[in-house]
């Protein structure tokens, strides 16, 4: 899992799987879902990052990387 943001553009992207993306869908017009072959949820892009969303309330959780090797 890979999580970027973008600030020329305000755009925080969560790429979910290496899996190649076969369709789009634009949930709203700054939400969009990428689906794999298989109809899962590859990536999730958020189009006006600031606009939506408070970043103050940006939490870090602890979560399990099973199979992970450190750069």
């Amino acid at each position: 899992m890979r999580i970027q943001y973008f600030p020329e553009t305000d755009t925080l992207a969560i790429e979910l799987s290496g899996r190649a993306v076969v369709e789009t869908e634009a949930i709203t017009e700054d939400l969009i879902l990428d689906y794999d072959d298989q109809g899962k949820v590859v990536a999730i892009t958020l189009d006006n990052y600031s606009k939506n969303v408070d970043r103050g309330d940006l939490e870090v959780l602890t979560m399990p990387l099973l199979g992970v090797q450190a750069a």
